[in-house]
């Protein structure tokens, strides 16, 4: 099974004024050792394949499991139906993992209403 992935990206904007500066300080911040300084200071999950067996990483439950399950995700959709899904997506899970719905019934619900929340964004853009 999958699961979405989303990560963060640094672009140089065509109409930036220093392109070659703003290249290297994109090239500089993602170096091993700044990225894994970024990941101590913020706990945001460092970015490169590279770092996925350092110590720091792989000895963080959180930041290893990220890890692990970023070798079977897909890239997250970038369209506007995707903010139908997340609703729907949570209760399910709140309601299986408190044990107030069975897992397949809240997930069936869950695709039911995000079918249902799709059709009617799409039909109101018509």
């Amino acid at each position: 099974m999958s699961s979405f992935l989303g990560v963060k990206g640094y672009v140089v904007s065509t109409w930036s004024k220093d392109k070659a500066l703003a290249q290297q300080f994109i090239e500089f911040i993602n170096q091993p050792q700044y990225v894994k300084a970024r990941y101590v200071a913020t706990g945001e999950i460092p970015p490169l394949k590279a770092m996925i067996d350092d110590p720091v990483i792989k000895n963080d439950q959180k930041a290893s499991a990220v890890a692990i399950q970023s070798a079977r995700a897909v890239a997250m959709p970038g369209i506007p139906e995707m903010g139908e899904v997340w609703g729907p997506a949570n209760a399910a899970l709140e309601l299986s993992l408190t044990g107030k719905q069975a897992p397949q019934a809240a997930l069936d619900n869950a695709v039911k209403q995000i079918t249902m929340q799709i059709e009617a964004m799409q039909a109101s853009n018509q």
